[in-house]
């Protein structure tokens, strides 16, 4: 608080006798306290962008037909490895269409998780799409039944290897069919016959695994001839491509109509995109953060604040805002001395309590305040109270006239002002009003000083002061 201080001199003319005399100056001290000054603080929730999981089960061909397809489609198949969003936390799994002699055993993983639970430390656990031996393992039997064949390796590492809520995505890589479901009816290529009672049981049991871990989605992308294309290779439209095309409408997705999950295996051009759909879908996952508590740092080390007028809004993104009640939607804390606070609570169990702040001055909300909100706290310094008055000279006491905002005070010793300028003297001029400790932080003037009497006659913050007086004989 600081008082500004202007002196004015005037001069008086007395005539007498034809003569001029100078007499006295008087003077007229004016002092203007600080008007009150705004604090404003404005600040916003966060949140935490998490990796969805996305599991991914390859079941490559291995059959002998698997010679008919060509390098280049091969190796664009496992370079779609690659394609899979760096943005989900992802395990890649790999293994053989038709089962090997090691069973469900028989598997590749690459990941990018921090989370190992369910994953190998041996061999089978690879760093890099190259080292995947896709179209490589010798089956125990040439008949392809790929549907049972992923149903069966999903049920045996259900939530270990492949994760309970996550994305999980079947690549089915076949220039076959499902011999178990699409029946060969004739001696040409696509005369089959749909098995409807098998197929609804494969069918089935998707939905179940899908119920068990609690999957996002639970889809199958067939990569197989959309046309009898070269030596080797059948449709597969009443069996994969059927699945596909059901398990998507079930999934809830919207991001491959065209498709719907089902891929030709007889071009590149066909399986260049296998993963853009699923990349553009599946958003990461935002986690607002809930606060319980809020800073008040303009308060931090600064006693003029006015505690008392202490509000609080909320702020919504759509900037439309609410006044918070006191003492029933947040409250005021002191804690006295500076301390270490979480002023997150949630959500758990990521991120959790956090966000530590270290400081005294905080508010308390009854219903926390949730991402994306921001909070506006607002308060004016605090209204200083003052009870002396400090002349630059010793005035004579019978000259003053003291007015506080235009308002004449009177000289009172209980009720006005009063005399205590006999000797200069250095002192707070500030009193302890309204409550006790309010003449702190002090304000030290000095100088020949007059006491205000009665709380009525102090002047405060935003008051203009004026004293008029003639100084004591020269």
């Amino acid at each position: 608080m600081k008082l500004q201080w202007s002196v004015f001199l005037l001069l008086l003319t007395v005539a007498s006798c034809g003569s001029d005399e100078f007499g006295t100056a008087s003077k007229t001290t004016k002092q203007g306290a600080d008007a009150l000054k705004s604090y404003t603080q404005s600040s916003c929730s966060i949140s935490t962008l998490v990796k969805p999981k996305v599991d991914v089960l390859y079941l490559v061909d291995n059959s002998s037909s698997r010679y008919y397809i060509p390098e280049d489609i091969q190796d664009k198949l496992s370079e779609s490895v690659d394609t899979l969003s760096k943005a989900f936390d992802y395990r890649v799994i790999g293994t053989p269409l038709l089962e090997t002699a090691n069973g469900n055993a028989d598997y590749q993983v690459m990941t990018n998780s921090s989370d190992l639970t369910g994953i190998p430390s041996d061999g089978r656990r690879i760093t890099s799409a190259g080292s995947f031996d896709f179209f490589r393992k010798s089956p125990t039997s040439g008949v392809e039944r790929g549907l049972e064949r992923a149903t069966s390796f999903i049920d045996a590492h259900k939530s270990l290897l492949i994760r309970n809520s996550s994305y999980l995505i079947v690549v089915l890589i076949s220039n076959g069919r499902d011999m178990e479901v699409e029946e060969d009816q004739g001696t040409r290529n696509g005369e089959t016959r749909l098995n409807s009672i098998k197929y609804n049981e494969r069918l089935l049991k998707f939905r179940e695994l899908r119920t068990t871990l609690d999957a996002n989605q639970l889809r199958l992308f067939s990569v197989t001839a959309k046309s009898v294309c070269g030596d080797g290779y059948r449709t597969a439209l009443k069996s994969y491509v059927k699945i596909s095309t059901d398990l998507y409408g079930e999934s809830g997705a919207r991001d491959n109509s065209t498709a719907q999950d089902s891929y030709n295996l007889c071009s590149t051009g066909g399986i260049n995109g296998i993963f853009s759909a699923i990349n553009s879908s599946i958003q990461q996952v935002v986690l607002p953060h809930e606060y319980r508590y809020w800073p008040i740092t303009f308060a931090e080390n600064n006693e003029l604040v006015s505690r008392d007028e202490l509000r609080v809004q909320r702020i919504s993104p759509n900037g439309s805002s609410s006044v918070l009640t006191r003492d029933t939607d947040w409250y005021y804390e002191d804690l006295g001395s500076s301390q270490t606070t979480n002023l997150r609570e949630g959500p758990n169990p990521v991120p959790g309590p956090g966000e530590p702040y270290t400081g005294r001055h905080l508010s308390r909300f009854a219903n926390p305040i949730i991402y994306p909100d921001c909070v506006l706290v607002t308060s004016v310094s605090r209204t200083e109270y003052f009870g002396f008055i400090a002349l630059p000279q010793k005035p004579r006491v019978e000259t003053i006239s003291v007015r506080i905002n235009g308002r004449t005070i009177a000289k009172s010793n209980t009720n006005g002002w009063s005399d205590i300028s006999a000797t200069s003297r250095t002192q707070n001029i500030k009193v302890a009003y309204p409550a006790p400790g309010d003449e702190n932080p002090p304000v030290i003037r000095t100088g020949f000083m007059l006491q205000l009497n009665g709380t009525a006659n102090y002047y405060k913050s935003g008051d203009n002061l004026e004293v008029n007086y003639l100084p004591a004989g020269i």
